[in-house]
């Protein structure tokens, strides 16, 4: 066809249209199971809708007309947007058969920045994700996006362009192909900056296309590194954002689908950027969110799905774990060698040693038989305690009441059908799907999508609670995580031979590295499980990645029973979209490198995007042991993740901080600036609970338009303006910064180093990370102490970083910080520097920062030393000006909670 087109170029635009789509088509790969390396002609042939290339040597998709379908009828108007009929081209091309040959496409128009596009068995009803989005009752009445598609007789093509100026936006090419199971479609990108997906570990944070790759998404407990090759990780997040232009006006794109998915990027032939998705079940259901800007769109995203959880402010102090303090003393032993240090400190974590042989809601009564009273020496130390819990629920009737009361209600995921029942099942197991985790029994899982379950997970919560009073709870190996599944081992899950468990297209999941069986149960159970909701009965074929998303939710409301009125503390493995909206998360078991440390911040901003910006992960490495030199390292940037936690495996040496006299000093200082700025990350987080922005983000979301930008992974922002940029390099002393186009002020000595755009080597030494101001920002501190409740009781203060205009804004939140309060109940000003002129405007409930005093405001860039300074129109002379640095410090100890205005003249 290629040489067709060639020869009949001139023929005319409709020739070359269609030319066009045939040389894309080679590029369309026709995916076959298994992921062979190498396809040959003869494999190609297997399948109808797939064509060999023998000049290029390559297997790739029919042609839409073939293999796609076409328009059974001409869109009608909805009022909402259009619905019409697509029916299948030819029934003989298929790939695995099972086809849907008329499928409902329907194009809805939710608000002006949000278009769904949904295909669906126009006859029969297929699964659909159960997910609680928020979707408003009447359409907006000026979109940004405008939808073309084909009439009567036509090949499907579907195209979503920017109003404002005709930018692509969504543009199918090749055919689309809907099979009972297996999905699969293809889109043009207008640019090669595309972000996103999950959860899988990226080198770098846009991705790449030449060679082409591809990622599968499909929950799965597999450590991570960054030295390995495309897998799935502990989270599904079909997600992605694309900055589409030079002037940085950007979309992102939700395929709603919770089966094995794939994604894979590639170029056409022309050398554009193309995306490929794939999926194994369900039904295509797109979300579409115009932003224009990367944040705009992290908003809406974010708004649909649900905007974060407000984290209560205890925990964005620094936090402290690991799998083997082997008893309570462990625990004391660590914590008195932080408090020596005067390393600040929040949190302690005791992982799965506390259990008594890892039965959850229980504790060992030899090694933390003083479980109870080490619970209390830590809140007298101002420290709060979490503690880990997992699924699995041993069988066992004889002593175990957790059992035995979710036995009673039934609250176990079951096998599909009861012939599936193994014959050798235990008789105090019913038709439970088991499996085989740290108990030394078998266990059956919670069915965490049925409200009975719910209710008795509540209830056991409150019961363990009486006995330690834990403030938080970290759910984990909820991938689901099994051991040793259809490997043939004697009392180990095995699945059976069916459709579900073995689909016709397994899907890149079930052929990664390390997956024993070559089936998507690998680690974890059968997908021939069922699962419930009350309404409708699901598939783990369906909903399985959605099972560490569901205990979340059970976890947060149990929470919210045993804390009346506070925010819930659940830190969780696995999650799916809206997740955000329960928990928080954490990166998963990586290693003691400089690779997964460098990795660890592409993980942090992706999440961010993905609605979770409470994000770390195991600072230090969770396997190996760090040297001093990447433990320091390590401590610095990790000081500055949202979520700020230290963590290690079993077996492994001590890596807290306080292991070494060099890391300590350069943690205890890092921390304390962490602690300093908690008010201004406190903010960020506000906002994002409250308007779905992200808190950590990648320098291109606050720059869209600069393309040096875009590329930038090693450094990353506290909302607008803060930037860090640790060193990550072995040995180095100094590193290579970007700076966008800004001032910007160095955290240490507050003088403005940098006139961006500009690349600078700067000065590093082991116990400096580069922390800069951007220019034109206010950000609110406290002096620190070694935990929140005391940095809380300390002076406030202000810092004003003048932009070139001598312009700068930002805004103080507080509240009592740990309680759900409505905004009236808080309190909120506005501050703002323009004219040589302060002004604090508060506004909502004042006593909210009741007793917390203004001490200072330090102005970074101020030109010249001031003649008068009045505060509140009176002259003050508690203020000193610095002309080598520029810094102006006023002293004016008043009120938080009172209007301020300071002149400057």
């Amino acid at each position: 066809m290629a040489r067709l087109c060639q020869a009949f170029l001139l023929v005319g635009v409709y020739l070359l249209g269609l030319c066009g789509a045939q040389e894309a088509i080679t590029s369309i790969e026709c995916p076959l199971p298994g992921n062979p390396s190498t396809v040959t002609e003869e494999d190609c042939g297997l399948y109808t809708a797939c064509v060999w290339d023998g000049d290029l040597s390559v297997c790739h998709m029919a042609d839409n007309r073939e293999a796609g379908y076409v328009f059974g009828t001409t869109p009608v108007d909805t009022g909402r947007g259009t619905v019409s009929t697509l029916v299948k081209s030819d029934s003989s091309v298929t790939m695995f058969g099972g086809d849907i040959e008329e499928v409902r496409l329907e194009v809805i128009h939710h608000e002006d920045h949000h278009l769904q596009i949904k295909l669906t068995d126009a006859f029969n009803a297929r699964y659909e994700v159960p997910l609680d989005v928020t979707i408003p009752t009447e359409a907006g009445t000026d979109p940004d996006f405008e939808v073309s598609l084909g009439e009567a007789g036509q090949p499907v093509v579907i195209n979503v362009t920017r109003r404002s100026n005709g930018n692509e936006i969504f543009r199918q090419i090749g055919p689309i192909t809907f099979e009972d199971q297996f999905i699969q479609f293809t889109v043009r990108l207008p640019s090669e900056y595309l972000y996103g997906f999950g959860e899988n570990v990226h080198p770098t944070l846009v991705h790449s296309f030449e060679p082409r790759v591809t990622y599968p998404i499909f929950t799965r407990d597999r450590e991570v590194s960054a030295s390995e090759a495309p897998v799935n990780h502990y989270g599904a997040f079909p997600y992605y954002m694309n900055v589409e232009d030079d002037e940085g006006n950007t979309h992102s794109v939700l395929f709603l689908n919770s089966n094995s998915i794939e994604y894979s990027t590639f170029t056409l032939p022309d050398g554009t950027p193309a995306l490929t998705l794939r999926s194994i079940g369900g039904i295509i259901d797109l979300h579409i969110f115009t932003g224009p800007t990367p944040e705009m769109a992290t908003m809406q995203y974010s708004t649909f799905v649900g905007k974060p959880l407000f984290p209560p402010y205890w925990s964005l102090g620094f936090q402290l774990s690991r799998w083997g303090y082997n008893s309570s003393d462990g625990v004391r032993a660590v914590r008195q060698r932080m408090s020596d240090a005067g390393i600040p400190q929040d949190v302690q974590f005791i992982d799965g040693d506390y259990m008594e042989v890892y039965h959850v809601w229980t504790y060992d009564k030899t090694n933390y038989s003083d479980l109870p009273q080490l619970v209390d020496e830590l809140h007298d130390d101002d420290l709060h305690l979490v503690l880990i819990v997992d699924p699995g629920i041993a069988v066992n009737t004889s002593s175990y009441s957790t059992y035995e009361a979710g036995r009673q209600q039934q609250v176990f995921l079951k096998w599909m059908t009861p012939d599936l029942v193994p014959e050798d099942q235990p008789e105090e197991a019913d038709d439970f799907m088991l499996g085989n985790v740290w108990p030394f029994e078998r266990v059956a899982f919670p069915d965490f999508l049925m409200d009975n379950a719910k209710r008795w997970w509540s209830e056991e919560i409150a019961a363990f609670y009486e006995s330690i009073h834990f403030d938080g709870l970290w759910i984990d190996m909820n991938e689901i995580a099994n051991f040793d599944t259809s490997l043939g081992v004697e009392n180990r899950l095995m699945c059976p031979v069916n459709r579900y468990d073995d689909p016709p297209y397994p899907s890149l999941a079930a052929s990664v590295p390390v997956n024993f069986i070559n089936k998507l149960a690998d680690k974890t159970l059968c997908m021939s499980g069922s699962s419930a909701d009350g309404l409708q009965t699901y598939m783990q074929y369906n909903v399985h990645s959605l099972y560490g998303h569901s205990e979340a939710i059970a976890t947060s409301q149990a929470l919210e029973n045993v804390f009346p009125g506070k925010r819930p503390y659940v830190l969780t493995r696995s999650s799916y979209v809206g997740t955000g909206h329960y928990s928080f998360h954490w990166l998963g078991d990586n290693f003691a490198t400089w690779e997964d440390m460098k990795a660890s911040i592409i993980g942090v901003l992706e999440f961010n995007m993905f609605g979770i910006p409470m994000i770390g992960p195991d600072i230090c490495g969770f396997y190996g042991h760090p040297t001093e030199e990447l433990c320091t390292r390590w401590m610095e940037v990790g000081a500055f993740y949202p979520f700020s936690r230290n963590h290690n495996g079993m077996g492994e040496e001590d890596q807290d901080p306080a292991s070494w006299p060099s890391v300590a000093e350069v943690s205890r200082n890092v921390l304390l600036t962490r602690y300093r700025y908690l008010p201004y990350l406190y903010a960020l987080f506000h906002r994002a609970h409250m308007n779905g922005n992200s808190v950590a983000r990648a320098l291109f979301n606050v720059f869209p338009s600069d393309l040096d930008a875009r590329l930038v992974d090693d450094q990353f922002m506290w909302g607008d303006g803060l930037m860090i940029a640790p060193v990550l390099t072995e040995g180095a002393t100094s590193r290579s910064v970007y700076f966008p186009e800004a001032i910007w002020y160095a955290v240490d000595t507050e003088i403005a180093e940098v006139v961006g755009p500009a690349t600078v080597e700067v000065d590093a030494p082991l116990e400096k990370i580069p922390l800069y101001f951007r220019g034109g920002s206010i950000l609110p501190f406290q002096e620190p102490s070694n935990t929140t409740a005391a940095s809380r009781l300390n002076d406030f203060g202000l810092l004003v970083a003048l932009d070139e205009d001598l312009t700068a804004s930002g805004e103080v939140f507080w509240d009592d910080g740990e309680m759900e309060h409505t905004m009236e109940e808080t309190f909120l000003a506005s501050v703002l520097y323009a004219e040589d002129e302060l002004t604090v405007t508060g506004m909502f409930d004042r006593t909210a920062a009741d007793g917390v005093n203004l001490g200072s405001v330090r102005v970074l860039g101020f030109p010249a030393a001031p003649a008068a300074v009045t505060v509140n129109g009176g002259d003050v002379d508690t203020f000193v000006y610095d002309d080598a640095s520029q810094v102006l410090v006023v002293t004016v100890n008043l009120p938080l909670n009172e209007d301020l205005n300071i002149v400057f003249s």
